[in-house]
């Protein structure tokens, strides 16, 4: 069996849209991802590249509305893609960021275990996106 051999040490994220400007407003302004490019695929649409650490989230903006939409809900709805996770340091700071911009919050910051807090939003999509910190770590 071969293993994978990541050139980034991430995966990057890739999100189909029709609703661009909502999801670049959200992943930029309301969550501080810098937008870094874009890529054109003719006959297709746009890929916004946006800088997420080591990894990119990238946002796929089709010419032609997609023929299907994503099942969207919490972790029970279906199987598949469900959410992303992003650990980070600032939590509290993240979750009142979103709050104040009328982004869904689906569950406030909550212990999980000793020192580790998780809170779930969804962006404008429906998306569901983990936002976990771990205070052991520290």
């Amino acid at each position: 069996m071969s293993e994978v051999k990541l050139n980034s040490g991430a995966i990057d994220l890739g999100i189909v849209t029709h609703n661009i400007d909502k999801m670049i407003a959200f992943y930029s302004d309301t969550l501080g991802f810098k937008k870094i490019g874009e890529v054109p695929f003719p006959g297709l649409g746009v890929v916004n590249k946006l800088d997420c650490g080591k990894s990119q989230i990238k946002i796929l903006a089709l010419e032609e509305p997609p023929k299907h939409e994503n099942v969207t809900g919490d972790f029970t709805t279906s199987s598949g893609f469900r959410y992303c996770s992003l650990n980070l340091n600032n939590l509290k700071e993240v979750v009142d960021s979103c709050v104040s911009a009328d982004v869904q919050v689906v569950n406030d910051p909550m212990e999980i275990r000793p020192k580790v807090w998780v809170a779930i939003i969804k962006d404008p999509d429906g998306n569901l996106i983990e936002l976990m910190q771990d205070g052991s770590a520290e």
